[in-house]
């Protein structure tokens, strides 16, 4: 038996079957009724970076003050956290947090029904890294709560390097993911690396996938995306977009991955719509929880439905995340311009597992269609 039927069979094994009836349920049904409570949420904890990174800004970003854990506290005690069950901590890179352990603490205190803290990193910093890794698994694990860590790479050898602008990031990252393995034979927890696949690296993608199974490493690729909020990049996408002559190359590097159909593996079905994106113009039909219950805070205070988006308002200007969240007006917002406008045109592939499993009748049709 090959390493990803092993872990689709460990994927079924694990499910909380009842759990996923209940978002079944909720997306179908409740949300024809009301708004959905936040479910997912990501957690920018600074726009520090130390990476260089060809397809973001974020490193432009001039320095203001973060919150501390203290004022992070004081927002999250917010009711609206509570049924918080999946919760993604970014940044920049979260590691240049010299309190990051003590602020995810806060976190897992205040969200009592979290079952997922996911770490995004550039890997660019092992001994930091490795060591928030380990505490923030000691801080998940009495609760019960899962814990995966993402590390960025995109490429082997100088082909990273040359994406991240930093010389030696990817002997860096290396160490950080060898340490990670070190880490999981005495833990339970998910490790992968993401691939921003774009211009620059697209001609080596199928070489990095090689590389990534001979070293066992899971690989989340996502084609690069341009945005006016957040990474704000509009200005890089005539530098690092794909040209008309490398988009038979892309339609082809798409298509083998979406050949891969597994139960409790989406990520065949999103590569299918991003085909059909890229090619016939289509609107996409993968679904996304940041459009139905999804949820992204700043350290700036700065409220969001999606990252993708504009924000809908700053926590830290009089109302709470509560009463942003709920508003009639960024309500009307999601449901019109934000899933009409933005969503349907969204490459992004974030949170896609838990967005097509409540989706189910959709993704079961796709799983038995050829």
């Amino acid at each position: 038996m090959n390493c990803g039927a092993k872990r689709e069979l460990r994927k079924i094994r694990l499910a909380d079957w009842v759990h996923l009836a209940r978002g079944v349920f909720e997306y179908n049904v409740t949300s024809r009724f009301r708004p959905l409570a936040p479910k997912v949420m990501t957690a920018v904890v600074t726009y520090r970076c130390n990476a260089r990174c060809a397809m973001c800004n974020i490193w432009h970003s001039p320095a203001h003050p973060e919150m501390s854990v203290e004022e992070f506290g004081r927002v999250l005690a917010d009711p609206i956290f509570d049924t918080i069950e999946r919760l993604t901590v970014s940044g920049g890179e979260p590691s240049l947090r010299t309190d990051l352990v003590a602020l995810t603490g806060m976190f897992v205190e205040r969200m009592r029904r979290l079952r997922a803290l996911s770490l995004v990193s550039n890997g660019l910093l092992p001994e930091r890294i490795l060591a928030d890794a380990e505490a923030m698994l000691a801080i998940a694990r009495p609760r019960n709560i899962g814990f995966n860590i993402s590390i960025s790479l995109d490429g082997v050898g100088t082909d990273h390097d040359r994406v991240r602008g930093v010389e030696g990031a990817f002997d860096k990252v290396l160490a950080t993911l060898d340490g990670l393995k070190r880490l999981r034979q005495g833990h339970d927890f998910w490790m992968g690396v993401g691939f921003t696949l774009m211009r620059e690296n697209l001609t080596s993608a199928r070489e990095f996938r090689c590389w990534a199974e001979e070293h066992d490493l899971e690989v989340g690729f996502v084609p690069v995306g341009f945005h006016g909020s957040y990474v704000s990049n509009l200005d890089l996408q005539d530098r690092i977009d794909f040209r008309a002559e490398e988009k038979d190359e892309l339609f082809a590097f798409m298509q083998e991955l979406g050949t891969r159909r597994m139960l409790f593996d989406p990520s065949a079905f999103y590569w299918s719509d991003m085909v059909r994106v890229y090619r016939d113009g289509a609107d996409r039909t993968t679904p996304c929880p940041y459009n139905m219950d999804g949820l992204a805070l700043d350290c700036h205070g700065d409220v969001f439905y999606c990252l993708s988006t504009s924000k809908i308002g700053n926590c830290l200007s009089g109302r709470s995340v509560s009463e942003i969240y709920y508003d009639s007006d960024n309500l009307r917002y999601r449901a019109g311009a934000m899933r009409g406008d933005i969503c349907s045109k969204c490459n992004s592939g974030c949170a896609v597992h838990v967005a097509l499993k409540k989706d189910l009748k959709k993704y079961l049709r796709f799983l038995v269609t050829r």
